[in-house]
């Protein structure tokens, strides 16, 4: 298991950021790796969506659960299922000035593969940390574009 840590400011208000988890389909019009993306159901504070991701040809499929905690600027997320072993972490949303907000993405991912792990970590914390650093520049991006 690693952990990737990416962080960007941003003048996207919070509540402008948050809106893209209430809404997660715009993802689809920006992020070309996505193929698929579903939400299966949704309360209050949590959403649970299907995911079907092409990393460098390979379509990878899970579900996860994303937990809102609104007040606090925080998306809590896990794996239900999917082709690897462990996925969760935190999305934070945090006013650093007036007019500038920090989006900030940690992420723990096992893939699952302890025997290969030694010739294939490496290349799969790039690619991971390039998806995750593609994400965060998408949600700024459409933050923006909400304006």
């Amino acid at each position: 298991m690693y952990a990737i840590d990416i962080k960007k400011h941003t003048y996207a208000s919070p509540r402008q950021l948050l809106r893209i988890w209430r809404n997660p389909q715009v993802l689809l019009k920006s992020a070309t790796s996505i193929k698929k993306f579903e939400v299966l159901k949704r309360d209050k504070n949590n959403t649970f969506t299907a995911w079907d991701v092409d990393v460098d040809k390979v379509l990878i499929k899970w579900n996860q659960q994303d937990s809102l905690d609104i007040k606090n600027g925080l998306i809590n997320f896990k794996i239900c299922d999917g082709e690897f072993n462990g996925y969760d972490g935190v999305w934070s949303i945090k006013s650093v000035s007036r007019k500038i907000v920090e989006l900030s993405v940690h992420v723990n991912i096992d893939w699952g593969i302890p025997i290969l792990a030694p010739y294939v970590e490496k290349m799969l914390q790039k690619k991971t940390y390039r998806i995750f650093l593609n994400f965060i520049n998408i949600i700024d991006q459409i933050s923006h574009d909400e304006r």
